[in-house]
């Protein structure tokens, strides 16, 4: 069995006192693409910053590439390259010496993803980096972070301030180096786009991960949310009731029995369309936050 790219056990990371890691039991295999999921202040971007040596964890085991960050920071950061959520690039260079330099870092790139990234970004490389926007700036962040030919990406908001056509492009462009057997750890907020792309997904809340039976619970009731449209001027059949309407008049309503057994119970014409035992990532990442909100299961 091959060594795992990543492995946590209880990990523990406090500012203040204020805990932000919880005892993160964390595996992530070679060549995975995973997905990190979950709201701001749940832990995401201490935990990557964790993995790079950036930050010490106070209390249990870190191992990235069999390397412990906290003594090898910079042979893990060798074969590693990390994307911060905050996006930090030197206003006073070109685009092209910013690359240059990020990119002498690394002994070897990748010169196809390269010259591809060039043509779908097509960043005006001889102009100072303080006149690029916030996409223009994310974009040339990502050039330095994907380039360099690595084992693992750590990449927090790689999406952040790319509109839909370069977000697609990246999908894209990751795939790929997943498919050239690299390990990839991605946060995004974007959650159709993590769903798209990752192997697996795991919800970060309050600095814990939330257990495997949890999310089976919420998916099961998530399972009796169908999404219905009623025809124009119709009214909620009984034995429903209405949980979220959406902006395109969409009602996610929650069933007091089985939702196909409701649908057949309706008056003949009252439901234009349904979706049922369909759970979306966003409503199951929702229907998680509320109840940690609440307190809840």
């Amino acid at each position: 069995m091959s060594t795992p790219a990543i492995r946590l056990e209880q990990v523990h990371k406090s500012f203040g006192t204020r805990a932000v890691l919880r005892g993160i039991d964390f595996v992530v295999a070679p060549g995975e693409l995973l997905g990190l999921i979950g709201p701001n202040g749940a832990g995401k971007s201490t935990l990557l910053r964790t993995l790079i040596g950036l930050l010490t964890a106070d209390a249990g085991r870190v191992s990235v590439l069999d390397l412990d960050p906290r003594r090898d920071s910079l042979l893990v950061r060798r074969r590693c390259c990390y994307l911060p959520g905050e996006t930090g690039v030197y206003q006073q260079l070109t685009g092209r010496q910013f690359l240059d330099f990020a990119l002498g870092f690394y002994p070897r790139h990748d010169a196809a993803r390269r010259e591809h990234l060039l043509e779908v970004f097509a960043l005006p490389l001889t102009d100072k980096v303080r006149s690029y926007s916030a996409g223009m700036k994310q974009k040339l962040a990502l050039l330095a972070t994907l380039v360099p030919d690595v084992e693992l990406y750590l990449l927090d908001e790689p999406d952040r301030a790319l509109d839909a056509s370069v977000r697609f492009a990246l999908r894209a462009v990751l795939l790929a180096m997943q498919q050239q057997g690299k390990t990839i750890v991605l946060s995004s907020h974007h959650l159709g786009e993590v769903e798209a792309l990752a192997d697996r997904l795991e919800f970060l809340l309050d600095g814990t991960f939330v257990a495997a039976d949890r999310l089976a619970r919420a998916r099961a009731k998530l399972r009796q949310r169908p999404r219905v449209r009623l025809r124009e001027g119709g009214q909620l059949p009984a034995g429903a009731r209405l949980v979220q309407r959406e902006s395109d008049d969409t009602m996610v309503i929650e069933t007091t029995g089985d939702p196909m057994q409701w649908l057949r119970d309706t008056p003949p014409g009252a439901v234009e369309s349904a979706e049922v035992g369909i759970p979306r990532l966003e409503d199951l990442y929702q229907l998680l936050l509320q109840a940690e909100q609440d307190g809840g299961a």
